[in-house]
């Protein structure tokens, strides 16, 4: 449980597959420093740096015609923070992360987040918390992290890997189709949400674990 003069600090990337996941797993994480963690295919971070390697510095049309005019930063490698912020019930909070990156407008941001997979329109809202995350932490940052603002829109860049061709002997190349998907920015939702989260936090019991989670039930098989 939570106290009032606690701070908790939240990952923008934390929330679709960790609080949504299991209330309980989410807990245990928060208050009790307790986390099983799975390792992740080193394959996945290559494909992101060389996701923004290739994109830095080119023009936003590259990503989709329906955004404005702008030159993309892939580069940004550093963690980012943010002020002391509060939510619907006064009780602060923090939020810390890394963007993949961000396109610079002639008077605006955007917002920028890379995914090596299939998503359709069904499951893009998974993903829209982090990316609103993003913007709040990014329009007030804590002091000398990067601030960018306004942020007027948010978007996910997939990759699916679609083909393989063959260019010689040991050497071939992966064909990857892209697709662009705009994320609403809604900082109202965002706090009505991350109230939510913090409700479980501050609640004297523990939430009872999700009878669909793989590691409560593996929890449950090894007692």
């Amino acid at each position: 449980m939570l106290k009032n003069q606690n701070i908790i600090n939240y990952s923008p990337s934390e929330f679709a597959f960790g609080f949504e996941s299991c209330n309980s797993c989410y807990y245990d994480k928060k208050i009790n420093g307790i986390e099983l963690k799975v390792p992740f295919p080193g394959i996945f971070s290559k494909f992101d740096s060389l996701q923004k390697k290739f994109y830095h510095g080119k023009s936003s049309k590259l990503l989709s015609d329906k955004l404005e005019e702008g030159e993309i930063v892939g580069d940004f490698n550093k963690m980012l923070r943010s002020e002391i912020l509060y939510d619907l019930k006064d009780r602060p909070f923090t939020l810390s992360g890394k963007i993949d990156g961000y396109i610079k407008h002639k008077d605006s941001f955007t917002i920028v987040d890379f995914k090596t997979t299939k998503i359709n329109e069904s499951k893009v809202d998974a993903y829209a918390t982090q990316l609103q995350t993003y913007a709040l932490m990014m329009e007030k940052p804590k002091e000398g992290s990067l601030k960018l603002t306004p942020i007027k829109r948010l978007g996910i860049f997939c990759f699916e890997p679609s083909d393989i061709t063959e260019l010689g002997k040991n050497n071939c190349n992966m064909v990857m189709n892209t697709q662009w998907f705009d994320i609403p920015r809604d900082d109202k939702d965002l706090i009505g949400y991350i109230t939510k989260i913090q409700d479980v936090l501050y609640s004297k019991t523990k939430p009872q674990s999700s009878p669909t989670c793989g590691i409560c039930n593996f929890k449950k098989e090894m007692k």
